[in-house]
């Protein structure tokens, strides 16, 4: 009962805190080439997307693979700007991970920032992200990057330490206006 009660008054809190006006979009598509140092180092395919339900909510989904490894991740994201050009983000998710014809499902959780380097318009995305799948746990820092092309379409790339090392490179086109004023 007293989790509960913890519980709603965080997400009262949460909703209540005064709203500044996201400067990021979450409502995207993006993909693009990856290369994964584990199981092997291996190159394939990265294809993710996000869109916001009820600011401050999200719905994402990421489905990664490389040879005789699969990911395929979604869940729901909690982004909320605490300082003009600066958006924190949460999430949690259901993780399934196939490797060389076995399968395991589990948890992932995600803690960051979307912030943009001032005078420029160069985006910055660290986070830490969790997985916890069958017996594998793993702890990562991911640091993604966007460069905006046109005012939707944006250069994105990320380089993720830890447990998981992985790079990527692709596009992401993004469905709302811009914040660049294009």
């Amino acid at each position: 009962m007293k989790f509960r009660s913890c519980l709603k008054g965080i997400a009262a809190a949460a909703v209540a805190v005064p709203a500044l006006a996201s400067a990021y979009d979450y409502s995207y598509v993006e993909g693009g080439y990856l290369n994964r140092d584990q199981p092997g180092d291996e190159s394939g395919v990265r294809v993710a997307g996000s869109f916001d339900i009820a600011k401050p909510v999200a719905l994402f989904a990421e489905y990664d693979s490389v040879d005789y490894f699969d990911q395929f991740s979604i869940g729901g994201l909690y982004h909320q700007p605490f300082q003009r050009g600066m958006d924190l983000v949460l999430g949690v998710s259901l993780e399934h991970v196939e490797y060389d014809h076995n399968s395991d499902t589990g948890i992932g959780l995600r803690a960051g920032v979307r912030w943009t380097l001032p005078q420029t318009k160069l985006e910055l995305n660290p986070e830490l992200r969790y997985v916890s799948a069958g017996d594998e746990d793993g702890l990562s820092l991911r640091v993604g990057a966007l460069f905006p092309i046109t005012p939707k379409l944006k250069l994105q790339g990320g380089v993720q330490f830890g447990d998981d090392d992985r790079f990527d490179l692709g596009l992401r086109y993004e469905f709302n206006a811009s914040r660049y004023g294009w």
